[in-house]
């Protein structure tokens, strides 16, 4: 898949921007705080209506806008040429392929592919639970629709049964929402245990080709609880019922799920230097790019935020190694690319959410 070109109307400092993008290499050049990551961020919005930063539509939309609007023109291996738009709102977001509504989130997303690779992507391994979550969800939302909808509907159950609990209802009413939990809980959990296990044996290929080191990548699912059945979930929330009333909140489940990335056996975030553990979360997005290619038989577009200036010249020799040259590959930056960078680019230059092309 490519994005041939992108209208921004109201997103974040954009308030208007229609760019052409119709290169395998795009880079973005600007300091930062002009707009350069707002501008990938709509871009990455196309594949599961997610923001990559935030799940707050409000923090989306302009000031003094009741809504933003995100126009793609692509080109698709399977659907191909067409147009998608999404209008983001207060609450709920609305989209549309060729100008055909879609009746239902789940018809829009899992068609158009991308992966972010981002600076922030420490976080990953020293952040929180929550952090991995994401990511694993941003990759699962957009390469299955099932997933989706599963984790849509647990949430959903999920923010209601915990209301319930703050409100002291007794476990007949509870019993109710729990109902509607146990189908996706078990979805979401066979799912993310069979991406770790699909992403492992190639992520660890990625980091030995970046890094050279000789030391083994290792990424282990760690569920809250095990879902080989919906009556699994059930079974749990019956056990622990008592104490989620006392706490108000479900003790549970696969919102509490969780991953592990190590080196040589040991957990990247206390034993693995900064770039070890930068390079380790690279390989886990490059993986998932090649899992698209390979699995989904669709080429993703890669949103590159502001990560290549930390590569060293000879990692960043063996990055591009790594990628295929056909990947459309859009990348921000404070300093433009160096002459070792695959490809000829097309370059704007970036200023307050205004973007000029470099001639």
């Amino acid at each position: 898949m490519k994005i041939r070109s992108v209208g921004v109307q109201n997103y974040r400092n954009i308030a208007l921007a229609r760019l052409d993008l119709d290169s395998p290499r795009v880079f973005f050049v600007g300091n930062n705080g002009e707009g350069k990551t707002n501008l990938l961020e709509a871009l990455g919005c196309i594949t599961s209506l997610r923001a990559f930063r935030t799940r707050e539509n409000k923090t989306l939309i302009g000031p003094d806008h009741s809504y933003s609007e995100i126009a793609y023109d692509v080109e698709h291996e399977e659907l191909g040429d067409l147009s998608a738009r999404i209008r983001v709102k207060q609450k709920g977001k609305e989209a549309w392929i060729d100008d055909q509504p879609a009746k239902r989130v789940s018809d829009f997303v899992s068609r158009f592919p991308t992966v972010v690779l981002s600076s922030n992507d420490l976080m990953i391994t020293r952040g929180s639970p929550g952090v991995r979550r994401r990511l694993l969800d941003n990759f699962l939302c957009g390469a299955s629709r099932e997933y989706f909808v599963a984790l849509q509907s647990y949430s959903k159950a999920l923010q209601e049964r915990n209301a319930l609990l703050k409100k002291g209802m007794d476990a007949g009413v509870l019993r109710a929402f729990e109902a509607q939990m146990g189908e996706p809980a078990a979805v979401i959990y066979t799912k993310r245990k069979q991406a770790i296990a699909d992403l492992l044996e190639s992520s660890q290929d990625c980091y030995s080709t970046i890094s050279g080191e000789e030391q083994s990548l290792g990424i282990e699912y760690r569920p809250n609880l095990e879902i080989g059945e919906p009556n699994d979930f059930q079974d749990a929330l019956d056990k622990n019922r008592s104490r989620d009333e006392i706490l108000h909140s479900t003790s549970k489940g696969p919102h509490r799920d969780d991953f592990s990335i190590t080196l040589g056996g040991l957990p990247t975030a206390d034993f693995a230097s900064e770039g070890q553990q930068r390079l380790s979360v690279l390989a886990l997005s490059l993986a998932i790019i090649r899992y698209w290619q390979q699995t989904l038989k669709v080429s993703p577009v890669v949103l590159a935020d502001d990560v290549l200036g930390e590569l060293d010249s000879q990692r960043r020799k063996r990055f591009w190694q790594t990628m295929d040259p056909q990947l459309q590959f859009i990348a921000t930056g404070t300093q433009l690319p160096e002459d070792g960078d695959q490809g000829d680019w097309k370059i704007y230059r970036v200023s307050s959410g205004c973007f000029e092309r470099d001639i």
